[in-house]
């Protein structure tokens, strides 16, 4: 459980869960496609006075809706049509309706911006390095895995593996990579690229070398990756389906499931603290909030 004092510190990101901007960014997409509006700039730039959507009351809309413009962006595709762009599917796994592919695109983009402050707001005060450290000798599993970009890994001062073995295998496979004759995972920590593409694999004992072993604190924190930017709250609007990825007209579409949840990690100390406001902001939302044990 939290102190006091961290309970205190969390505040901002508490007043946050409680007044998501998705339903504000849901309402702005109805004025705009129902309205005399060529661009959404036009919409902000009359909606001034507070309004109320949801049972939650917004005081300065257009300037809360500003920083998520370009996740609203495609509400515009439906007054200036384009080529689609993806595949997006109900979980009927039959294809989604435009309108509801569109609102899950954007609330993901929503999401995903918002959730990026509500975390680092309630991340800060619990002084928890649980994402930074590979298993205790208590814990089941041999390894950790910290998904990275390909341009994120010059942020780690750590061996990097990316021959042609380890870009046919994955960190789950059975029997497990080996490397230097032992699985992977009893060597140190490292980079790897797989076939997934690149991670950073924390083994028993170890942790991330940007973690401050005097400070619990990240000293690379403003340039961290963006897996580090998102614990452990997460939009799962929708869910990555490559096996329904399909070529359209000489171009690439990915295929996406709608799925209509909020993920939340139940290891993490802030989400065990303030779990029925958590709930609360994925059902504000309209989402069902799903809680999920990581690591055991």
């Amino acid at each position: 459980m939290l102190t006091i004092r961290q309970i205190a510190l969390s505040r901002p990101g508490l007043a946050r869960l409680a007044n998501p901007v998705l339903p504000l960014a849901r309402l702005a997409g109805m004025l705009y496609l129902t309205g005399p509006f060529r661009a959404l700039e036009d919409l902000l730039a009359v909606l001034n006075e507070p309004v109320e959507t949801t049972g939650i009351s917004y005081d300065r809309p257009a300037a809360l809706l500003h920083p998520y413009l370009d996740a609203l962006r495609p509400f515009e595709r439906i007054k200036n049509p384009q080529p689609p762009s993806r595949l997006i599917f109900g979980a009927n796994l039959e294809p989604a309706e435009q309108f509801i592919a569109l609102d899950s695109w954007i609330s993901q983009n929503v999401l995903t911006r918002e959730l990026e402050e509500i975390n680092s707001l309630l991340c800060g005060p619990c002084g928890c390095t649980l994402c930074c450290t590979g298993p205790s000798a208590g814990q089941a599993q041999e390894f950790f895995e910290i998904p990275l970009a390909e341009n994120e890994t010059a942020l780690f001062d750590l061996p990097e593996f990316a021959d042609e073995k380890t870009r046919a295998a994955t960190p789950d496979d059975e029997p497990s990579l080996l490397v230097n004759g032992a699985p992977f995972y009893a060597n140190q920590a490292a980079l790897y690229g797989w076939r997934n593409g690149w991670s950073m694999i924390l083994p028993r004992g170890s942790r991330c070398p940007n973690l401050d072993g005097g400070t619990g604190g990240c000293r690379i924190y403003p340039d961290r990756p963006e897996v580090c930017r998102r614990p452990q709250i997460f939009p799962y609007m929708l869910d990555r389906e490559p096996a329904r990825d399909m070529e359209y007209q000489g171009r690439f579409l990915p295929a996406f499931v709608i799925r209509a949840k909020i993920l939340a990690i139940w290891d993490c100390p802030y989400v065990k603290q303030f779990q029925d406001e958590i709930a609360g902001y994925a059902q504000l939302c309209g989402l069902e909030p799903i809680f999920k044990q990581n690591k055991a």
